[in-house]
Order: structure tokens, then C-alpha cells, then sequence
């Protein structure tokens, strides 16, 4: 009984700080939580004109293209960058009232979920123009491939929270570190660009390919994208089940970490 209160009272907690979390974004917008489908596409639009126009890209489906690396990597972005600074944020609640302190960074992991829930509508309204102008086909279980690939995404996107929340505490520093790594990470993840144009054989097509994300990217692509206009069908369980290793090793790395930390976090935060 004891573990099922705990439980209880750890999902209320994790329910209003994952709602605190979505209201302080969209605190006095006039759109509010409408912006997580309009960003996307604005973003995409941006992006499109550019590389389309300047760089002689052509596809027909290049804003598909665009809008599933660009919503994912987003998604990833918002979860972890949010997750930084969590713990800190939330001393008030962790010096007075005795929670679980793993639920702030969790809470900014499930908010990006529902930002990213959001954002698969823009996607979903373009593949919708898509199928009108023609060669492309929107099926049904392309949405059931993006739900079998979620909860490996989110145990990556926690792992890595769970540990930039863990460090931020002892180093302030990390925040501009974690930024400047993320505009590296987003030039080494094939958002706007295709890594089979790089040569296979140079040094830096194997350092891509290291990049965790190409994978998840290439999974929500094959759903979102390539079985459609390519006709390729279901994308690789293969693929899928390395993207749940990847989950699994974030999430033991960043608890692992984590817990090696949190007994201390009173005396810094």
C-alpha cells in the first residue's frame, strides 16, 4: 500500500509540474501550445526556401524531408535543454517538501512529448497537402510505427536529462557547454542534408554514422517519409531495435550517474 501512495502522489506531482511546464512556455502568447505546430512549419518553410532554392534541391517532398528531422531533433532539444537547469529551478520544492527529485527532469522529458504530439500535426497536415499534389500516399500505419519507436526515444531523451540535471547542479557551466554541443550535434544529424551523398568511405560519413540520432532519424524518415514516396513499406525492425539499445544504455548511464549525485544535491543546490 505504502508503494502504491508513493505512486499516487509521485503522479499528481509529475502531472502538475509537466503542466507548470507547458503554461510557463506559452505564458502571454497569444497562440499559446498552437505555436508547437506553427514552429515547425515556419522552421520548415525557412529551411525550404533556403536549401531548395540556393543549394538546388528539387525533391517534391523535400518539406516532408525537412519537417520529421527538424520536429524530432526539436523534440530532443526541448526535453533535454529544458531538463538542465530542472533540479535547480525547483529548489523551493526540494528544500521544504520531500519528493522525488528524478520527476523535474522526467517532467520536462514528457512535456517535449507533448509538444512533439503537437508538431506530428503540421507534419501530418503536410503529408495530407502531399497526397492532393500527388506522389506521395499517407497510410494509417505509419502512425503505429512512430508509436513503437516513442518509448525508446524517451528513455534517450531521459538518460541524457537525467544526467545534464545531475551536473548542472555542481556546474553551472555545463548550460553553455550543453548549447554549444547542441549546435554541433544538429549539424552532425542529417536534418537538411543526406549522409548517402557524403562518401561512404571518408572519415566523416563513419563519424556521422556514430550519431545516435541519425538512427532515430532514419527510423521516423522510413515511417514518415521514404515508405511513401519510395514506396519501402514498414521501416527496419532491425533499426527499431537498435534504437532501443541506444534508450536502454542512456537511461542506465544517466541513472548510474544520477544517483552517484543526488545525495548531495541539498547541500548545492
Amino acid at each position: 500500500m505504502t508503494a502504491l501512495k508513493k505512486w499516487s502522489k509521485n503522479r499528481y506531482v509529475l502531472h502538475e509540474l509537466i503542466r507548470k511546464k507547458i503554461k510557463t512556455q506559452y505564458r502571454n502568447s497569444i497562440l499559446g501550445i498552437f505555436w508547437s505546430i506553427l514552429n515547425p512549419l515556419l522552421n520548415m518553410l525557412i529551411m525550404w526556401m533556403v536549401f531548395s532554392q540556393f543549394f538546388g534541391r528539387n525533391d517534391p517532398v523535400y518539406p516532408i524531408y525537412l519537417l520529421t528531422g527538424n520536429i524530432l531533433f526539436q523534440s530532443l532539444r526541448m526535453a533535454t535543454d529544458g531538463s538542465l537547469s530542472s533540479i535547480v529551478d525547483n529548489r523551493g520544492l526540494i528544500t521544504k517538501v520531500k519528493i522525488d527529485n528524478y520527476l523535474f527532469p522526467l517532467s520536462s522529458t514528457l512535456a517535449s512529448l507533448v509538444n512533439f504530439a503537437f508538431s506530428l500535426i503540421s507534419l501530418l497536415v503536410i503529408m495530407l497537402c502531399m497526397q492532393f499534389i500527388g506522389g506521395y500516399t499517407l497510410y494509417g500505419y505509419q502512425i503505429v510505427s512512430i508509436i513503437l519507436m516513442m518509448p525508446a526515444f524517451l528513455l534517450f531523451e531521459y538518460g541524457i536529462s537525467l544526467f545534464l540535471s545531475a551536473v548542472y547542479v555542481f556546474c553551472r557551466d555545463i548550460k553553455h557547454i550543453y548549447s554549444v554541443f547542441l549546435t554541433l550535434w544538429t549539424y552532425c544529424t542529417p536534418i537538411f542534408y543526406q549522409i548517402d551523398r557524403i562518401d561512404s568511405s571518408s572519415i566523416l560519413h563513419k563519424i556521422l554514422k556514430l550519431n545516435p540520432m541519425y538512427y532515430f532519424l532514419t527510423y521516423f524518415r522510413d515511417a514518415m517519409y521514404n515508405c511513401s514516396y519510395l514506396g519501402m513499406g514498414m521501416p527496419s525492425w532491425k533499426i527499431l531495435g537498435l534504437l532501443y539499445l541506444f534508450g536502454l544504455i542512456s537511461i542506465a548511464i544517466g541513472a548510474i550517474f544520477y544517483n552517484a549525485l543526488k545525495k548531495k544535491f541539498l547541500l548545492y543546490v
